[in-house]
């Protein structure tokens, strides 16, 4: 379920998608979904929990961007994905950061300059970021 159209009815936008692997997409029209919630429960409570549970995402995001820094936020990106991969490197573009971040490509690279040249990261396109001092990079998450 990634759009909100087909659950409130006064709201129609349109999706775009980024897939980093190969992936089938179904879309279902919104006379079909109309049909099938007003036939099935299950269909209109399953849409209604997801529509619910992507707010709180968007809501946890505001806060994050509000109330935090950025630089803390890269660090806690940071350390997220190295927890998730294992290891000290993380192959991700400055792009796809900035996206799963909710920010611009420019404001992760200038804030990756920053941790280069505070001896936190090194960056390059071919090995990606290899974060050299965790425990600088946790003190920033703090």
């Amino acid at each position: 379920m990634l759009s909100a159209s087909c659950v409130l009815e006064a709201i129609t936008f349109d999706v775009f998608i980024d897939a980093e692997d190969d992936s089938d997409c179904i879309v279902v029209g919104g006379c079909a979904y109309a049909d099938m919630s007003e036939r099935i429960c299950e269909v209109k409570i399953f849409a209604l929990e997801t529509a619910v549970s992507r707010f709180s995402d968007v809501m946890w995001v505001m806060q994050q961007i509000l109330f935090m820094s950025f630089d803390k936020r890269l660090a806690i990106f940071l350390l997220d994905e190295l927890s998730k991969n294992g290891g000290d490197c993380i192959k991700l573009t400055h792009e796809q950061i900035a996206k799963y971040m909710g920010s611009a490509r420019e404001v992760v690279s200038r804030m990756m300059k920053y941790f280069v040249s505070e001896g936190i990261v090194t960056s390059s396109r071919s090995e990606g970021i290899r974060v050299i001092d965790k425990k600088r990079l946790r003190e920033l998450a703090l």
